[in-house]
């Protein structure tokens, strides 16, 4: 069976400065100082979604506001150096990409950002010839992404629930094709204490859920073919979980179009966030279709279809 491997994807959301440090053996409380192992200063939000689905190979297309503050610049630069289009990305003049540092301990982490509002709406976007939109989405959802929705192009939508979650947030993600909170997020807006109770009712209202949930895997709920998946996480020792949730989303898009169950697309997504989850530098490294083949002697149950589908990879 042949997959496409290059789908193109339209990544929509906000851009962050994300500076991390890793390694920490215990998070700094109030007046303390911890060392970490290591350090990296990447791109967060959306465009960690972009970065990890590039280098699996997609054709990828980011829709984020820019300033032209000196760290835009900088993301602009990197971003198209890694083959990311930023053709859709407005410049707002006068306005500083968020920025935000994160501390990392294996599972646990802590985040402190500076962040001012873009000052206009992201622009509604060209979507000739896109396979797949994903989004952070905004509440209230912009209307383009329903409507590309209803016109069959599939829209895969997270968003943070930060101290609380917007009451119009399952009204934004209800008019997607498919939802990825994770379990606190997907229980909180549901009213329930069990994350596939959660992901049930989230899909009376949104076709497909994903909930993440961490060391316990992903739930997977597709309403229009009544399939339902419970995976177990990839076996991991966990470095740096920043960005862990858009590495997920990202190896969910980059597979979304293929011909294999709901069960094995969450497979893909467990298996780009771990692999990127064990890594110091995260989703700051590329990630090749090659590391995750790397993984099919470890599980060839779990993961041999990938050697079927990605052992040839000269296109």
């Amino acid at each position: 069976m042949s997959v496409n491997r290059h789908p193109r994807l339209l990544t929509a959301g906000i851009t962050f400065r994300d500076l991390v440090i890793s390694g920490i053996d215990e998070l700094p409380k109030l007046g303390e100082e911890r060392y970490g192992t290591d350090f990296v200063a990447t791109w967060g939000g959306v465009a960690n979604t972009a970065r990890i689905a590039a280098s699996l190979g997609a054709r990828v297309q980011l829709l984020t506001g820019l300033g032209d503050d000196p760290n835009s610049e900088m993301c602009r630069r990197e971003l198209a150096d890694w083959g990311i289009d930023l053709t859709p990305s407005p410049i707002n003049h006068g306005w500083a990409l968020p920025v935000t540092m994160s501390q990392a301990r294996g599972t646990e982490r802590a985040m402190t950002t500076v962040e001012t509002v873009l000052p206009d709406p992201l622009p509604e976007p060209d979507l000739d010839g896109i396979d797949a939109v994903v989004t952070h989405v905004s509440v209230p959802a912009d209307t383009w992404l329903h409507e590309a929705a209803d016109a069959g192009i599939p829209v895969i939508a997270d968003h943070g629930f930060e101290e609380g979650y917007d009451p119009g947030l399952l009204d934004a993600v209800s008019g997607c094709t498919c939802y990825t909170p994770n379990a606190a997020e997907a229980m909180q807006l549901t009213c329930t204490g069990d994350p596939v109770r959660a992901a049930r009712a989230l899909a009376e209202h949104v076709p497909v859920v994903v909930v993440t949930c961490g060391g316990e895997g992903i739930i997977g709920v597709d309403s229009r073919t009544s399939e339902e998946a419970r995976i177990p996480a990839v076996a991991i020792n966990p470095v740096n979980t920043t960005g862990a949730g858009d590495a997920t989303l990202a190896g969910l898009a980059w597979s979304w179009g293929w011909q294999v169950s709901l069960a094995r697309k969450l497979d893909v997504a467990a298996l780009v966030g771990a692999i990127v989850t064990s890594r110091p530098h995260g989703t700051a490294d590329p990630l090749t279709p090659e590391e995750l083949l790397a993984w099919v002697p470890c599980d060839r149950e779990r993961f041999g279809f990938l050697g079927e589908l990605l052992g040839d990879s000269s296109d």
